[in-house]
């Protein structure tokens, strides 16, 4: 929420924490209801409740839910509370095993409360953004706000915020040097930058948004000096948008130095926690359910061909650092990467065996060895050879910042048709661009989607080898 929070908004922000909480007490009791007949009737039920009502507005601050989520994106938002809701999860089960009290309760219960409980929070927030958005329709939580400058930053500033109207904030219009008059729509241009402390003075403005480009740095010193003498909350925004490659824009803090990470790994935390977790325990499963596949794959390539069973090739893996990648060979030659020639359609080199292990992607399967071992994941950009890496990454602008996760076994680009070799160089920047948006916009939900593409159609791909 936008500025030092007013009574009212403290208010709704620990509404929503009773709301949370209470949500996931009435829920659990409905559900045993529903399957039981009966309403937290066992000392069990009673001490889950109590524990519920507790660890829920701690677990879901600790992942950010409460931290502005009136102004956060719903794609981070519905991350947050997911990765709120599985910490929740975790400490309850951490608690029902060192009691050995899990036993008492019901699978059907407990899997559908662990299911239903992160729509009905965000359902709750969807009716609480709908109130509000009523309420600033009507005038009941307007606060208002000018932006200096008027170029494109402050334009999204000003299309951010009449667009979501439940912030309550509006835009008186814009302060800047080189326009005049109607900026596109948005609002008009007020006058001019010197004159912006004495309009937010006599006009009582609640907040104002320095949306000038970096190098107005004198300028905008200028501003925050002047703007002292009022009591307006005073925004920068930072014009870090001009870096194409942006992954992350959070900001860290040393010490008091606020510091921006235009490059960073969305796994850290209980982020990399929730992503070891998905990983150890899916791989598992899969590995169990291919054994046998993979020791009648592993006869085939020991009886049709000469050589090893296993292809061991040097890749980078995470920040940049050599891992050995398993696969089933497929190929008369193995070459460890440091001189590697990039497979091709009906390439002579691939074996009988190999062209069908390749079509279908079979000869993937040991990786998921890599993935229990944690040089890989389930989901992740595809680890390239040594020798491609060294190529690409002075020829694609961002190369390699895939590196930034650990790569995976499919991925975002396998499933949206950059699968197989890259014989030209606008395949290879396709293929970065979409590792790249994984990076940025993953969620665990997007993992199991990519999973889910690729069981139905990315191991059948035509780009295949």
């Amino acid at each position: 929420m936008p500025g030092k929070m007013s009574p009212s908004a403290m208010l709704i922000l620990t509404l929503l924490k009773v709301l949370d909480a209470v949500s996931g007490i009435l829920l659990l009791g409905l559900w045993q209801f529903a399957y039981q007949q009966r309403f937290y009737d066992t000392l069990e039920f009673q001490v889950m409740g109590l524990l519920v009502l507790l660890l829920t507005p701690l677990c879901l601050d600790l992942t950010g839910v409460y931290r502005s989520w009136l102004a956060s994106r719903l794609r981070l938002e519905a991350r947050s509370l997911l990765l709120g809701c599985v910490l929740v999860y975790l400490c309850l089960m951490a608690i029902g095993y060192a009691f050995k009290t899990s036993s008492v309760f019901s699978r059907v219960i407990v899997i559908a409360w662990i299911l239903s409980w992160p729509i009905t929070l965000f359902a709750i927030r969807g009716a609480l953004r709908r109130t509000l958005r009523y309420m600033a329709r009507n005038g009941r939580a307007s606060r208002s706000a000018v932006i200096v400058g008027a170029g494109d930053l402050g334009l999204s500033v000003s299309g951010y915020l009449r667009t979501n109207s439940w912030l309550g904030v509006g835009v008186q219009g814009f302060f800047d040097d080189r326009k005049t008059g109607d900026v596109m729509g948005h609002g008009n241009v007020l006058g001019r930058l010197d004159q912006v402390a004495e309009y937010v003075r006599d006009q009582g403005v609640n907040f104002v948004y320095l949306a000038l480009p970096m190098r107005a740095e004198e300028k905008i010193k200028r501003l925050v000096a002047e703007l002292a003498d009022s009591t307006a909350t005073v925004y920068l925004v930072p014009d870090i948008f001009q870096f194409e490659m942006m992954l992350s824009g959070a900001v860290n803090y040393l010490g008091d130095i606020p510091a921006i990470a235009l490059w960073e790994s969305p796994f850290l935390g209980i982020n990399a926690v929730v992503k070891r977790i998905f990983d150890t325990v899916v791989a598992s499963l899969i590995l169990v359910v291919i054994s046998p596949l993979m020791v009648a794959i592993a006869l085939a390539v020991k009886l049709t061909s000469s050589g090893p069973v296993l292809f061991v090739q040097k890749r980078y893996g995470l920040d940049g650092q050599p891992i050995n990648v398993l696969k089933f060979r497929t190929m008369t030659v193995c070459e460890s990467g440091e001189s590697f020639t990039q497979c091709i359609r009906c390439d002579p080199r691939v074996t009988p065996v190999g062209v069908f292990l390749r079509r279908y992607s079979l000869d993937e399967f040991p990786q998921f060895l890599n993935v229990l071992q944690g040089t890989m994941s389930i989901v992740g950009p595809r680890p390239h050879a040594v020798a491609m890496n060294e190529e690409y990454r002075k020829l694609v602008s961002g190369y390699m910042l895939r590196h930034k996760v650990k790569p995976g076994i499919t991925g975002l680009a396998q499933v949206n048709g950059f699968r197989g070799p890259t014989e030209t160089l606008d395949r290879m920047e396709g293929r970065v661009r979409m590792d790249l948006e994984y990076i940025r916009t993953w969620t665990p939900l997007l993992d199991l989607k990519i999973i889910l593409r690729t069981i139905a159609g990315g191991f059948t791909g035509t780009n295949a080898c």
